[in-house]
C-alpha cells in the first residue's frame, strides 16, 4: 500500500548509476530520493567520480571557500546521476582522535569552524538543488568506539553540548538542512534533562530515544 520512498547508492560507474536511477524513477508514481555519501567529492557515488578531499583536508587548508567547492562539487556530480539527497555535511566535532568514524570526515575540533564550513558545503551543494543530512546526532567524536557496532556516548553535560553540537545542529538547521541523520550515540545529560528520575538502564541513544 505505501511504496518506498528512496534508494541509497554505493559507489560504482556514473553510467550505470545514473541508469539504474532512471528505471527506477520511472517506474514510480512518487519521485525518489536517491541518496549517498556525497563527503569527499563525486566519488561518493560513482567511483570514476571526482575525489576532491576529505573534510579534514578541506579543513586544514584553514580557507572555507574549499568547504564550499567541495559542496559544489558533490552537487553537480551527484545531480548528473540522478542524486538529490546527500548525507552531509558531517558536522560531527573531532575532540577523540582516537574515535574511528569521524577521524578525517570532520572539519576539526573548534566547533565555529566546523559550523563555518558545513554552511560553506551546504550553500555549494544547494546550487544543485541536493537536499542534505547533516550527522551525527546527538554527536560522534566523543567516544572511541564505533557506533554502528555498539551504543556510543556523548558525554558533555547539556550546557556545553549546546554551546558545540547543539549549536551545529542549530545552524544547520537555520541554514536550510532537511533532515538530521540520527547516530547510535546516547546523550544522557539532556535525556536525564528531559525525563528526570530515569534509570540508567532505560537510557536509549538516539535512534531510539524518544526524549
Amino acid at each position: 500500500d505505501i511504496p518506498f520512498g528512496g534508494v541509497t547508492f554505493r559507489a560504482d560507474k556514473a553510467q550505470q548509476i545514473k541508469q539504474r536511477v532512471d528505471y527506477l524513477q520511472s517506474r514510480v508514481k512518487i519521485p525518489l530520493l536517491v541518496s549517498a555519501n556525497l563527503e569527499n567529492g563525486g566519488i561518493g557515488i560513482a567511483t570514476d567520480g571526482t575525489e576532491f578531499a576529505s573534510q579534514l583536508e578541506v579543513s586544514a587548508t584553514g580557507d572555507a571557500s574549499y568547504a564550499y567547492m567541495l559542496g559544489d562539487v558533490c552537487g553537480a556530480e551527484g545531480a548528473s546521476v540522478g542524486c538529490n539527497y546527500a548525507f552531509a555535511p558531517v558536522v560531527d566535532i573531532h575532540y577523540n582522535w582516537r574515535n574511528p568514524i569521524i577521524n578525517t570526515r570532520t572539519y576539526g575540533s573548534n566547533p565555529d569552524w566546523v559550523l563555518r564550513c558545513a554552511s560553506e558545503y551546504m550553500r555549494g551543494i544547494a546550487r544543485h538543488n541536493v537536499a542534505v543530512s547533516i550527522k551525527h546526532f546527538p554527536g560522534d567524536g566523543q567516544d572511541e568506539r564505533d557506533q554502528h557496532l555498539v551504543t556510543s556516548i556523548n558525554d558533555m553535560d547539556c550546557d556545553t553540548w549546546m554551546a558545540t553540537y547543539g549549536a551545529a545542529y542549530k545552524a544547520g538547521i537555520e541554514a536550510g538542512t532537511l533532515t538530521v541523520m540520527v547516530g547510535h550515540i546516547m546523550q544522557p545529560a539532556w535525556t536525564r534533562r528531559l525525563n528526570p528520575g530515569i534509570r540508567d538502564e532505560d537510557i536509549m541513544p538516539g535512534t531510539l530515544s524518544p526524549e
